[in-house]
């Protein structure tokens, strides 16, 4: 399998070495580099480890991938890393081997890691306004975790309570299905990738990754956790300057937009626009 690793800079010239010192020893068949308007010296770090350096102006997250996969259409699956991630070897063989091993997978993620050793959320169940409500209002936090993490265990109770899914982000065996993958460590089929258009390119950032695996499960491909593959990721380095929280609620009101109900998209924007 061809697989061409994808990483997207935005003054990220701190954190390249980490990202692209990892896809080295993966055999990939190209890395591409879409380099969006970095203000630093983002381009020049990239070029130490790739040629494939792609200039762009400051077009997304979403976007930028489109044009990096462009640039290799013989590619048959997409590594999208971002520039503060990295992945070893044995963690990237697993996603491979659980893409070649199903035909109609149509993406694969690992387990997130935080530098402190917690494990962070990658993916997760359908979006909904009363988990983004609940968290805008911080009552999800009058749940202590130990009781949180507990019911998350059950799979009868993740069933009924689906919010609980997003509690249960650990290492664990099997490939397990999921609505939605984070786009900060994913292995994208390129086939299915290209079927559904890429990613909307509406969407500056956060909720593409959830926009692109709906509309690849509306097509009938599948989505993916593969639970033995981990990847550590320092989360959101490049958004901090710009502020996370307005970038993350726009994205969640396009989401919305595009696929909610009208009480979904007035409560989407009401978040939006609210200081809360």
């Amino acid at each position: 399998m061809r697989v061409a690793g994808i990483v997207v800079a935005h003054n990220s010239a701190a954190d390249l070495p980490r990202s692209l010192g990892c896809l080295g020893p993966l055999g990939l068949h190209r890395v591409v580099v879409a380099d969006n308007a970095s203000t630093d010296d983002s381009a020049e770090v990239a070029r130490r480890y790739t040629a494939d350096v792609l200039p762009l102006p400051n077009v997304g997250f979403g976007a930028a991938v489109n044009a990096a996969a462009d640039r290799v259409p013989e590619a048959d699956a997409y590594l999208l890393l971002n520039p503060d991630c990295d992945i070893g070897p044995d963690s990237f063989t697993r996603l491979v081997d659980a893409l070649r091993d199903d035909e109609r997978l149509a993406a694969v993620g690992p387990v997130m890691r935080y530098p402190d050793g917690r494990y962070g959320i990658s993916s997760g169940p359908e979006p909904s306004m009363a988990k983004e409500w609940l968290a805008a209002l911080r009552v999800d936090r009058l749940v202590p975790r130990r009781l949180a993490v507990a019911a998350a265990r059950s799979p009868r109770l993740r069933n009924r309570v689906r919010l609980l899914g997003y509690v249960a982000a650990q290492p664990a065996s099997g490939v397990r299905p999921a609505d939605w993958l984070s786009g900060f460590c994913v292995l994208v089929r390129a086939a299915a990738f290209r079927e559904v258009g890429g990613f909307d390119p509406h969407f500056f950032l956060y909720f593409e990754d959830v926009d692109l695996c709906r509309r690849l499960r509306e097509r009938g491909w599948s989505v993916a956790t593969v639970a033995t593959s981990v990847a550590d990721h320092t989360e959101s380095t490049s958004t901090k300057a710009v502020g996370k929280r307005r970038l993350y609620r726009t994205g969640m009101s396009v989401y919305f937009s595009k696929h909610g109900t009208r009480t979904q998209r007035l409560l989407a924007r009401a978040l939006r626009t609210l200081p809360i």
